[in-house]
């Protein structure tokens, strides 16, 4: 009785969710914001159906192939040229769909794509970062999970949103977004949660949010978070979906963007941030053709902007902050992170991208001040 009343619960929490959600992306959808897209390259011919990407070191891609493929990782650069072959050797590729890493040289392959939504043998491969080690093969820790609310192996058709092809790292969690297969389609995503370190587990489902009514823009399938700004985007083949200013990691419940693809590329498949405004998107080729290489240009980020008077131009990420805060300087402004005490913590007045380490700062509130001209001008922060 206790479980059927907690399943209930459950589900009555994901409709709330859901409908809120829903009104509020409707919404946003009505202005979509235009992304261009650039052919870098064409993949590696080892790449044929490239499924998820990241990014190390300069001018260094990664990716793998999904279901039925090689259980290997491909490192290749712009050119399209492979540089270097890993294979994971205690793995199987069943159905590897997206790839993250971690800020502490940790990587995740995610073996959980499920057309059929009928898998019980749900993977996640964990292996330290590729460029730390120099050898050709390597064997991973094994994250083995279910989802706890799948209950049918497969579901009935209307229920078939258990299809996992996305996957992002944030604050010690790993964050899986679904590939809604339901019929008739609904369009939206469902994000479970589970630790980032290998042993089994229930993937807590964390929320849910309507992508969009037709499949080609409201499936999702890559995932990636911007270790710096907290960024969150979404992969769909038409477009992708940004989330910033969050609370905590409720990522639904932040503030959102769609943008949509001026031109139709092929079967997007991987994502992942190469700076702060800058991502690389890779599609799935077909027959004996790899896929491309797309760069991608995001505008500034708009996440806790400080724009008093127009000027100075700076961005601070995220806020609230827990251990580094995230600046982009435009311009020449001198930057000072002060306590409340009136304690200078930091100051730069170069312009650029500033990372600052806050972890050993205790909660509480904190002031940046911007001096440029004559002007001074003071924002508040928060540590959690």
């Amino acid at each position: 009785m206790k479980t059927n009343r907690w399943l209930l619960l459950s589900l009555m929490s994901l409709i709330i969710t859901g409908l809120s959600c829903k009104s509020q992306n409707q919404s946003d959808n009505k202005s979509s914001k235009a992304l261009d897209l650039r052919s870098i390259c064409q993949l590696p011919d080892q790449l044929i159906e490239s499924s998820g990407i990241a990014i190390e070191g300069s001018n260094r891609i990664w990716s793998h192939e999904d279901s039925g493929n090689a259980n290997s990782l491909f490192c290749f650069d712009s050119t399209g040229t492979l540089l270097r072959t890993i294979e994971i050797i205690n793995a199987e590729n069943i159905d590897w769909e997206d790839l993250t890493t971690d800020n502490d040289e940790h990587w995740f392959i995610e073996d959980a794509g499920n057309n059929d939504n009928d898998r019980t043998d749900l993977i996640i491969y964990v292996i330290p970062s590729p460029e730390t080690f120099s050898g050709n093969q390597i064997s991973a820790g094994i994250i083995r999970f279910t989802l706890s609310d799948q209950t049918g192996f497969p579901p009935p058709s209307s229920n078939r949103n258990y299809d996992i092809e996305a996957m992002a790292w944030h604050q010690d969690s790993l964050y899986l977004f679904t590939k809604d297969r339901s019929n008739p389609f609904t369009g939206y995503t469902k994000m479970y949660v589970l630790p980032d370190l290998p042993g089994t587990y229930v993937a807590r489902l964390a929320g849910s949010c309507f992508i969009a009514g037709e499949e080609e823009t409201g499936r999702i399938t890559s995932a990636d978070i911007n270790h710096h700004t907290g960024e969150l985007i979404l992969l769909t083949h038409a477009g992708l979906v940004s989330f910033t200013a969050y609370p905590e990691n409720r990522f639904f419940e932040g503030t959102r963007t769609d943008y949509h693809f001026t031109t139709e590329p092929g079967q997007n498949e991987g994502i992942a941030f190469v700076s702060t405004t800058r991502l690389y998107m890779s599609e799935e080729g077909s027959n004996s053709n790899p896929g491309k290489l797309y760069d991608i240009r995001l505008p500034q980020p708009q996440l806790g902007i400080i724009k008093p008077d127009q000027e100075p131009l700076i961005a601070v990420y995220p806020n609230p902050f827990s251990k580094s805060i995230f600046i982009s300087n435009q311009q020449h402004s001198r930057v000072e992170l002060i306590d409340c005490t009136g304690n200078l913590l930091f100051s730069s007045t170069s312009p650029g991208d500033i990372n600052i380490d806050t972890e050993s700062l205790k909660p509480g509130l904190y002031i940046i001040r911007t001096t440029a001209g004559n002007g001074i001008f003071q924002n508040k922060i928060i540590k959690i």
